[in-house]
């Protein structure tokens, strides 16, 4: 019994694989966004010290910041996310049991009959071919 529950509660390899891959590229972006990080500031800060006043640019400022680094941030925190669902989407499907479907759930119906609700019956006369002319040749 306690196999059991030790099997239903680890995902597969395939999970914990793709679940390490989403964790690397959640750190290197995490890398990337603090040196971005530190080289927006650093451009920020030489702009201050050149005499660029921060009244006025507060925009630009917050601007910079947003497209240089909190992106990367956003990517590292949804590559997190992406790594923790793939274990627990593996987890749930290593612990459902493997169904074997047929291709056709029910067999073909007969059909008796016909859809349609009367049948139009051929007619038996040719009256209206000898209206335009027509008639039978008789020998």
């Amino acid at each position: 019994m306690e196999m059991d529950s030790n099997q239903i509660a680890k995902p597969s390899k395939k999970g914990n694989l793709l679940s390490a891959a989403f964790y690397i590229l959640a750190v290197v972006l995490l890398i990337t966004a603090f040196v971005s990080l530190a080289a927006c500031h650093q451009n920020i800060s030489r702009q201050l010290e050149q005499g660029v006043p921060v009244k006025g640019n507060e925009l630009a400022i917050v601007n910079l910041y947003l497209t240089s680094c909190v992106q990367y941030f956003a990517f590292a925190a949804a590559m997190v996310f992406c790594g923790k669902a793939v274990r627990k989407v593996m987890t749930i499907k290593s612990e459902a049991p493997e169904q074997v479907t047929p291709y056709m759930l029910n067999a073909p119906v007969e059909t008796t009959g016909s859809d349609y609700a009367e049948e139009v019956e051929p007619e038996e006369d040719d009256t209206d071919f000898e209206a335009w002319g027509f008639r039978e040749k008789e020998e």
